[in-house]
C-alpha cells in the first residue's frame, strides 16, 4: 500500500491588528508620559478664555495649582501660603531659568492668584504662564 502525503497548509498571521494596536499603545504612553510631567489636578477646573493657546513645551516648568477651597499645591505636595515664597526661592536657587505654569481653579479669586504672583516676583520669576481653555468658537 502506497502512503499518501498530506499538503499541509501554511498558516498566514494578519499583521494589520497586531501594527494598530502598537500604534494604540505608543500614543497612550506619550499622552501618560506628558501628564505626569505636568501636575496634572483635576481639582482645578480651568477658566474658559477666548484667546487661549496650548503652551508649547512644558516640561521645564514648575506648576502650581491653585484648588477651589484656596489650598495650593506645588509639585505635588500641599503648601501653606506662607511657606510659598520660600518653596519658590529653594527652587529657583536649584534652576535660575526657572518658568512656572499656574493653574487656578476658576472659582478662586483673583486675590489668591495676586499673592501667587507676589511671590514669584519677590523669589526672581519673572517667566509664568497661566493655564486655561480655550472657549469654542
Amino acid at each position: 500500500m502506497k502512503a499518501t502525503r498530506k499538503e499541509h497548509v501554511h498558516a498566514e498571521i494578519d499583521m494589520a491588528p497586531m501594527i494598530d494596536m502598537v500604534f494604540q499603545l505608543l500614543i497612550f504612553f506619550m499622552c501618560a508620559a506628558t501628564l505626569s510631567r505636568v501636575d496634572f489636578t483635576p481639582e482645578v477646573a480651568l477658566p474658559v478664555a477666548e484667546k487661549a493657546q496650548v503652551p508649547e513645551d512644558l516640561r521645564d516648568r514648575g506648576t502650581i495649582n491653585i484648588l477651589p477651597d484656596g489650598r495650593y499645591m506645588i509639585s505635588g505636595e500641599y503648601v501653606e501660603e506662607k511657606d510659598m515664597l520660600a518653596i519658590m526661592q529653594r527652587q529657583r536657587a536649584q534652576n535660575p531659568n526657572l518658568k512656572l505654569y499656574l493653574r487656578a481653579n476658576h472659582a478662586v479669586p483673583f486675590a489668591r492668584v495676586k499673592k501667587v504672583l507676589r511671590a514669584c516676583a519677590e523669589a526672581g520669576i519673572n517667566d509664568v504662564i497661566f493655564g486655561a481653555f480655550q472657549s469654542p468658537q
